[in-house]
């Protein structure tokens, strides 16, 4: 069930950003999903679907998923600055990642580890997280200096 899905991650998510200090962050994490019926009920109704597609390595395209489920996850992405497609500046014909803050890279790191966390449950590690990243940021649309701060920030981070 979603809501129970939902209640890990944040709690996860949470746990990673009070151990790196982003406590703020930690707490209105993925608010929106909670707290906006419009969210909430989108999201529950699609996630036996979105986790049919996604793959091992927790990797989905959310074009793939159904209009309304797409609406719900581009306005979630436009309030969540620790999504890298939050960052994307379009034109109508190209696309330019902005550079993302590093308290954003922070929050997105510990987003990444509480997805999986929540996801693969005794099958995770810390290093997870590390290949999350390696598998899939051919499939972001990051900065140069973007992903010079994921790198610096997963190895402080411990990661």
């Amino acid at each position: 069930m979603y809501i129970f899905y939902l209640l890990r991650h944040k709690f996860w998510v949470m746990y990673y950003c009070f151990k790196h200090g982003l406590f703020w962050r930690g707490i209105i994490h993925d608010w929106d999903k909670l707290l906006l019926p419009s969210m909430l009920f989108v999201y529950a109704k699609y996630y036996p679907r979105i986790r049919e597609i996604r793959n091992t390595d927790g990797y989905y395209n959310p074009c793939s998923a159904p209009p309304d489920y797409q609406r719900a996850i581009l306005a979630h992405f436009n309030r969540s600055r620790h999504h890298w497609q939050y960052w994307i500046m379009a034109d109508g014909t190209s696309f330019t990642a902005l550079d993302m803050t590093e308290t954003d890279v922070r929050e997105m790191i510990c987003d990444w580890a509480g997805a999986g966390r929540t996801r693969q449950k005794k099958k995770w590690t810390k290093a997870s997280v590390r290949t999350f990243f390696n598998k899939t940021r051919d499939k972001m649309v990051l900065s140069e200096n973007t992903i010079r701060l994921i790198e610096k920030n997963l190895d402080s981070m411990g990661w």
